[in-house]
């Protein structure tokens, strides 16, 4: 499958009815539990962004949010940042399947910055387009000693390590991306300078795409002024030209939002008047009303922690 995760596969237990995802942020560390199992699978059960500067300060914070919640041996998906991995798309070596990480190994070897052979590296395939007959991949690589920083954060909060995954991949988690069946769908996940796009067909990724747009340039706009709508609008027409054009499936018929802000209302009537899909916000957790609304920050945890879930 197109969006197969980078799993590691020497961590296996019987499961809990909870999971846990982390995400290890520039300031601090947030962590959402859901409920894996049972009548409200998806149940934001509870959520947090911790405050804390620098790996020891976010271990700390970590072992003591798992403590204070009796969390240990939880089920944890961890995100792990772009910027301790190197994603290259290349076209897939025709060799066995045995022998392909290490021919991909060799392909890449001259695209990082490290020496390969201290890397841990693996692949996702990409969907076929309607122009390229070569089958393409994502190598997917990361210095061992970063892989292995991960790894003891998580041990020693006391988590149970099921997988580490990453930001291109993690969407795919969503209820809404799950349980939709041969339909195009977009998730538009907008952050303070930032925001992301990802095109999903079917469940699996076809297209992720960031650029430099986020609620503080959006809180900007005005009734005199709507230029940043407008650099969305192309940023989001792009790419799903893009998508059309080389997948040759039809277009997006739904583009979901997060998070649900004043800002983000205001930019979806914009882009509304303007688009030919529909436009809604992203719903987490359960049917349950119960369930609390997502903290922005959480956004990718949630993702994390939904990892088969549903």
């Amino acid at each position: 499958m197109p969006t197969s995760e980078i799993e590691l596969k020497f961590f296996s237990a019987a499961r809990k009815d909870t999971q846990v995802g982390v995400d290890y942020l520039p300031n601090g560390v947030a962590v959402v539990q859901v409920k894996a199992g049972g009548k409200t699978p998806g149940k934001i059960l509870r959520q947090e962004f911790i405050e804390a500067q620098g790996s020891s300060s976010q271990r700390q914070a970590l072992h003591s949010w798992v403590n204070q919640h009796g969390l240990h041996k939880t089920p944890c998906v961890c995100l792990m940042n772009d910027d301790d991995c190197d994603i290259n798309q290349i076209e897939k070596p025709n060799v066995d399947e045995s022998e392909l990480i290490q021919a991909l190994t060799w392909k890449i070897k001259d695209l990082v910055s490290y020496d390969i052979d201290s890397a841990v590296v693996e692949m996702y395939p990409m969907p076929d387009s309607s122009k390229n007959n070569t089958q393409q991949v994502s190598v997917v690589s990361a210095q061992d000693s970063v892989i292995a920083s991960y790894v003891e954060s998580i041990n020693s909060s006391g988590l149970r390590l099921e997988a580490i995954d990453i930001y291109d991949l993690v969407r795919k988690n969503l209820p809404s991306i799950r349980n939709s069946s041969e339909m195009t769908q977009a998730v538009l996940s907008i952050g303070e300078q930032t925001g992301e796009l990802s095109i999903f067909n079917d469940t699996d990724l076809y297209v992720s795409r960031s650029f430099k747009i986020g609620s503080l340039q959006l809180q900007t706009a005005s009734s005199e002024d709507q230029s940043v709508y407008d650099s969305l609008l192309l940023e989001i027409q792009r790419s799903m030209d893009y998508y059309e054009s080389y997948y040759g499936l039809g277009s997006v018929r739904l583009m979901e939002i997060f998070p649900r802000t004043a800002v983000t209302e205001k930019m979806a009537l914009y882009l509304q008047n303007l688009t030919s899909f529909d436009i809604d916000f992203v719903e987490t957790g359960s049917d349950d009303e119960q369930s609390p609304n997502l903290q922005p920050l959480c956004f990718n945890a949630y993702c994390a922690s939904m990892r088969g879930v549903l």
